[in-house]
């Protein structure tokens, strides 16, 4: 089994796009991918794969302290314990706990009490392209890395059934906790990009984030024909840091009419495109 990731530093850069394209050449090759959706925030790789929800269980996240008033042994070392706030007149605030279980340390002997709490929902779906695992995470809720954690181990865990199968991840964008949880443990990052100076910042970012963890790096530069200049500024990054460009693809209204359609790109059968998409797909795949 191979891991493949595909990641943005900002969102609405083509990652999910791509990701679905990558998912239905991927089953033409063969054998069929396994795919995860870590945008546990809004993932929408369904919506252009489409297929039948199968199952579903919830995800618990960190445990909830409870507290008994009548053990308390010092209400006030309990309450300034939590050096989140959570706790006020033996009160524990659900959205400021983070289920540490410091309180329940010095509280008083049996004072507290950890409890589950659903944080939220991880469904599985069979798709014409493989089978798609994503999740959603309750408002409020922490725990964006333990439930991406669970998600990747579910589609670990099919992938492992297929030998030979690609495990393909649609990471979560940005560079915090859901991106790292997204990155653990994948063969090769594809960073997808685009000529723009809020976009350059963040693929500037993602960069450091990927050179801290040593991750094996390709870019995919989108709308690359949008500004010459800034895609000239992106590439000489590229350059100078040994980021080895996969593929540029031009601007494309394609795109917008797959996601209407609820399908991938290559699917709609524009030559040119699906020659494009093709030839990055065969040069990241010659990277396993």
């Amino acid at each position: 089994m191979k891991q493949l990731v595909i990641i943005s530093g900002k969102g609405g850069t083509g990652k999910t796009s791509l990701a679905a394209c990558f998912a239905a050449l991927e089953k033409e090759r063969g054998p069929t991918p396994v795919l995860v959706d870590c945008d546990v925030d809004a993932a929408n790789l369904h919506l252009l794969l489409g297929g039948e929800e199968t199952s579903s269980r919830p995800f618990f996240g960190p445990e909830l302290a409870v507290i008994d008033r009548g053990k308390v042994t010092d209400q006030e070392k309990c309450e300034t314990s939590c050096r989140f706030g959570a706790i006020s007149g033996l009160e524990v605030d659900p959205f400021l706990c983070v289920g540490c279980g410091v309180c329940r340390l010095v509280c008083g002997e049996g004072a507290v009490s950890m409890e589950k709490r659903e944080a939220g929902t991880i469904y599985e779906r069979d798709t014409p392209c493989g089978k798609l695992f994503h999740a959603e995470l309750d408002p409020g809720r922490s725990g964006f890395g333990g439930l991406i954690t669970a998600l990747r181990a579910r589609g670990e865990e099919e992938a492992l059934k297929h030998p030979g199968s690609l495990l393909l991840i649609d990471g979560s964008p940005g560079i915090g906790c859901p991106v790292i949880a997204s990155l653990t443990g994948c063969d090769l990052v594809l960073v997808v990009t685009e000529p723009g100076k809020g976009a350059f910042h963040d693929f500037e970012r993602i960069y450091q984030l990927l050179r801290f963890f040593g991750m094996k790096t390709r870019v995919v530069i989108n709308r690359a024909d949008l500004d010459p200049g800034l895609l000239r500024e992106t590439e000489r990054y590229c350059f100078s840091h040994d980021l080895e460009i996969a593929g540029r693809i031009p601007f494309n209204d394609l795109f917008r009419q797959a996601t209407l359609a609820g399908k991938p790109a290559v699917e709609l059968g524009d030559e040119r495109l699906n020659r494009i998409l093709g030839e990055i797909y065969r040069r990241v795949r010659e990277e396993f």
